[in-house]
């Protein structure tokens, strides 16, 4: 399942398509775990480019076990800690591109 990004915003992770997950819970982890993903392959590259498009849904989906801190299939990880995982890791790709 390809990622498509946000027309107004240059690779942005999209909201995940409805069919993804059950839950809007499960979708935002997973969109979370994908920007995980993005920004770690922008940061080893040491690219300013938008690698996005080289990502998938399925991805985000494989890489579960990595981020997950329960074994309850509706909660299995937290979201607001991939949040803040994903953004400080955005945030340290942002700087780099902006030296």
């Amino acid at each position: 399942m390809a990622v498509t990004p946000d027309a107004e915003e240059f690779c942005r992770v999209p909201r995940p398509p409805a069919d993804l997950a059950e839950t809007a819970y499960l979708r935002n982890g997973y969109r979370a775990i994908l920007r995980i993903l993005v920004a770690e392959r922008h940061l080893e590259a040491e690219t300013c480019d938008c690698l996005l498009s080289e990502f998938t849904w399925d991805m985000a989906l494989a890489e579960l076990l990595r981020f997950q801190t329960s074994n309850n299939p509706r909660l299995p990880f937290k979201v607001l800690d991939l949040y803040a995982m994903a953004d400080a890791l955005e945030a340290e790709h942002t700087e780099a591109c902006t030296e």
